[in-house]
């Protein structure tokens, strides 16, 4: 049994893991602190936990919905919503624009492998931009395969699912400061930004780098801007919460039609215990036809401190849901 100094050397998502399973009487081991490495024991039942990665989430399908641009093939292939898109070299860049100019602007660009939304940059509206965030960033600095996309409009979701039929949606709203009439931008970030160091909820703080920078360029904000008091000020147009978006709690506000998309998509990767789904929709709360939604990203180990803390409504213990499918025969023993 993990003690509290132990359990406070953890990554959040990982420890409110453990915490779900050392309450239901299961031994947890941390092997090999620096890769958070877990030994998970139930009687003669072990587990091997690496990043909520068990023995029951395939390998395979765990290295294929990490491809961004082969997950979007394996959905568009079984009729599922997906954004219009295509996969590039470095060295093929200048075919990477042409294209876009053919799919239609605004794009997103994104690279193949990737998290915590780092170097996905929305709002493309010209080739001349596009061919300079691609040199820049794709070809000069990252020298990796990018996936250009047509820019889906709708609000951005996360749906936790389980092949059992237990889930939570969540509501992901970009990074943004409420103006109070006497601090600027830069202050709002900051005085949000202590609040959030005390991790009283899933809230991180809010990102400013070279996304936040290009965002507020192209709609012209700056940052010794004063909102007016409540005025809402975007800084970003991403809204990973590790970039400082908020999470809303929507488990009880979607329409039936999501959970049965989420079930075909999860249901396509045989195998798959359980996902995280990034889900656009134009409104979440109406039936979701074809052209209602796009599938932006699948992820098979899922954070669950979002669910479980999220900044507005109502808490989703998917932990629970989680360890339910690792070690079934303790769901009953639950607290």
């Amino acid at each position: 049994m993990l003690d509290n100094s132990e359990l406070q050397k953890l990554h959040t998502n990982q420890r409110l893991f453990v915490m779900e399973m050392q309450a239901r009487g299961i031994d947890v081991q941390i092997i090999y602190q620096e890769i958070e490495l877990i030994k998970a024991e139930y009687g003669t039942h072990i587990e091997w936990i690496l990043d909520r990665d068990s023995s029951i989430t395939p390998y395979s399908v765990s290295i294929i919905c990490g491809d961004k641009y082969i997950t979007k093939k394996i959905l568009e292939q079984n009729h599922i919503s997906v954004p219009m898109g295509e996969k590039f070299l470095p060295n093929e860049w200048e075919l990477s624009i042409l294209y876009a100019k053919k799919l239609g602007f605004p794009v997103v660009i994104k690279p193949v492998f990737g998290s915590h939304g780092d170097d996905i940059y929305m709002d493309i509206e010209n080739e001349i931009e596009l061919e300079e965030i691609v040199r820049k960033v794709f070809v000069n600095r990252l020298n990796k395969a990018f996936i250009i996309e047509k820019q889906f409009e709708g609000k951005e979701y996360r749906v936790f699912l389980t092949k059992t039929g237990d889930y939570a949606v969540l509501h992901r709203e970009p990074a943004h400061v409420i103006g109070d009439g006497k601090h600027s931008i830069k202050e709002l970030i900051e005085i949000e930004n202590k609040k959030r160091k005390e991790r009283v909820n899933c809230l991180c703080p809010i990102a400013v780098d070279e996304i936040t920078e290009n965002y507020m360029k192209k709609y012209h904000i700056l940052m010794e801007y004063i909102p007016k008091k409540n005025e809402k000020v975007y800084v970003r147009h991403n809204s990973n919460v590790a970039k400082g978006g908020l999470c809303i709690d929507y488990t009880d506000k979607i329409h039936p039609s999501v959970i049965e998309n989420c079930k075909q998509i999860l249901n396509t990767f045989s195998g798959l215990a359980y996902v995280g789904i990034d889900y656009m929709s134009k409104d979440i709360t109406r039936e979701q036809t074809s052209d209602m939604y796009n599938i932006v990203e699948v992820n098979t180990v899922p954070g669950i401190h979002m669910h479980m803390k999220p900044s507005e409504g109502k808490p989703r213990n998917v932990a629970k849901y989680m360890v339910d499918m690792i070690f079934p025969e303790t769901s009953k023993t639950k607290r």
